[in-house]
């Protein structure tokens, strides 16, 4: 199954779905794809389309995924980073009015400068990406969250 997640920003995101579907139609994804859409709304015969889900049944939705396409947001990037999933992220662009500025752009080239996802862009066809992710190994996500509470701490004792 592929878990495919548009984020929750109260703006359209059809561009990932028009690849899906039509890869979907050509036959070159022939699984399951569960969409978290959002705010978008897009007709598919392939693709299981739902605004949101709840938090629990999402975790579950990640962890049976084989494949997890996401828009570049640190929420589910991170989530699926620490589940050890197979990440193809595709950014939304402020050019496309998706997005206020760009800065998933920086986001997913850094993540994927760190080996943690495979990137989509717009010089890439996910149907190339595709074969790619079998052989794709994750880097483990390690979270520097503790080193900046400890940092903090610090700081905070030392005045």
């Amino acid at each position: 199954m592929i878990l495919v997640l548009l984020g929750t920003f109260p703006t359209a995101f059809k561009r990932p779905l028009v690849e899906i579907d039509r890869l979907c139609r050509d036959g070159i994804i022939n699984e399951k794809v569960i969409v978290q859409s959002g705010h978008t709304r897009f007709d598919s015969n392939y693709l299981d389309m739902r605004p949101f889900i709840a938090p629990d049944e999402l975790t579950e939705l990640y962890k049976q995924a084989r494949l997890v396409i996401t828009q570049a947001g640190t929420g589910s990037l991170i989530k699926g980073m620490k589940l050890q999933k197979k990440i193809i992220a595709i950014p939304r662009l402020a050019k496309y009015k998706e997005v206020v500025d760009n800065h998933q752009e920086e986001i997913l080239q850094e993540f994927a400068k760190q080996n943690y996802i495979l990137p989509w862009t717009e010089d890439i066809a996910l149907e190339d990406i595709l074969p790619k992710v079998d052989a794709f190994e994750p880097t483990t996500y390690v979270s520097t969250k503790q080193n900046i509470i400890d940092h903090l701490e610090e700081y905070i004792d030392s005045l």
